[in-house]
């Protein structure tokens, strides 16, 4: 027995052993996490299991079609409770996760289970499944029921096909491999709903995201110094607009800007921040983001900083910025 096999053993064991589990979607969730934990979630409410949700942030209403998205909370008093395990999914660390300030409240005695998927994954966990080489975290759940065993059925196989499709960009990236093309043949041959999938997540987009990717695209920038693509949105541009307005536009700019190595998406937050995505064909972009208090994977990768975007002759720059971790 390999070494990841073993670990998809004891994790399957103790999921299926315990009373009471907690779930961690991290914060601004995307299709991965969401697809990852909603997959467990459905799974283990199949075993009659007690099972806790959490998400510090509100799901965007575009993965209203993920079976029972409306049980996660944003309410931190879920961490007073006593749990067998914890769960968390598709985070590096739990800063990025959203719950690091919670975690000493819960009860000791529990299991922490780490699942993810990132090169710079801090290892936070008493179970490490840390996989770099999957496509998400969504394909690690998926082998994980594989190895053990479990039935697939329509709920499952749409939640684990939801982050397969968000993460590989609809198999277009350079995340795409063969596991994840013959784990998605799988998981629609066991029910999942992939029309529905991308009639809510590729389909159905709203005037007002047309029109930020508009703005998007008329503001990029080249640096033929570093071959790097920049753009960049304000504050006063997605003023009343919700996250997921903005959400996904390095994905997007990544399959229109063919010739260049390297794009960078700035994006002003609330509270003097500003976060930057980075999307590359070659370069290691992990070793960036991390220097600037981020992280992620080689070819996408993130962080946010303390300061304001100050647009130049050369494009965008950050001002007064310090490092902060995610």
């Amino acid at each position: 027995m390999d070494a990841v096999t073993h670990q998809f053993g004891r994790a399957y064991e103790a999921l299926r052993q315990a009373e009471r589990v907690l779930l961690v979607a991290h914060k601004k969730p995307d299709g991965d996490t969401l697809g990852a934990s909603s997959a467990v979630m459905n799974w283990l409410l199949g075993l009659d299991k007690d099972v806790a949700m959490f998400c510090a942030d509100s799901p965007s209403k575009i993965f209203r079609f993920i079976d029972n998205i409306h049980l996660y909370r944003c309410d931190p008093v879920v961490f007073d409770g006593k749990y067998d395990v914890v769960v968390v999914f598709d985070s590096g660390d739990l800063r990025y996760a959203g719950v690091h300030e919670h975690m000493p409240r819960l009860q000791p005695g529990h299991l922490l289970i780490n699942i993810d998927h990132h090169v710079t994954n801090e290892r936070y966990g008493h179970l490490n499944i840390v996989l770099p080489e999957a496509t998400s975290a969504c394909e690690i759940v998926w082998r994980m029921f594989q190895t053990n065993n479990v039935a697939l059925d329509e709920k499952l196989a749409t939640s684990l096909l939801t982050g397969l499709y968000t993460d590989t960009s609809n198999f277009s990236n350079s995340a795409t491999t063969p596991i994840s093309i013959e784990a998605a043949a799988d998981l629609v041959a066991n029910g999942a709903r992939h029309q529905e999938i991308l009639r809510h997540l590729l389909h159905d987009k709203s005037v007002d995201l047309l029109h930020i990717w508009g703005l998007l695209l008329s503001r990029l920038s080249y640096n033929e110094n570093y071959d790097v693509v920049s753009t960049y949105i304000l504050n006063s541009d997605v003023a009343g607009l919700p996250n997921e307005t903005v959400d996904g536009a390095a994905n997007f700019l990544n399959g229109v800007v063919g010739d260049c190595d390297t794009i960078l998406t700035l994006r002003e937050l609330p509270g003097n921040q500003v976060k930057g995505s980075f999307r590359s064909v070659r370069r290691d972009v992990s070793k960036v983001a991390k220097l600037l208090g981020g992280g992620g994977h080689k070819k996408a990768a993130g962080f946010t900083v303390n300061g304001k975007i100050e647009v130049t002759a050369d494009g965008p720059r950050i001002v007064d910025a310090a490092p902060k971790a995610n």
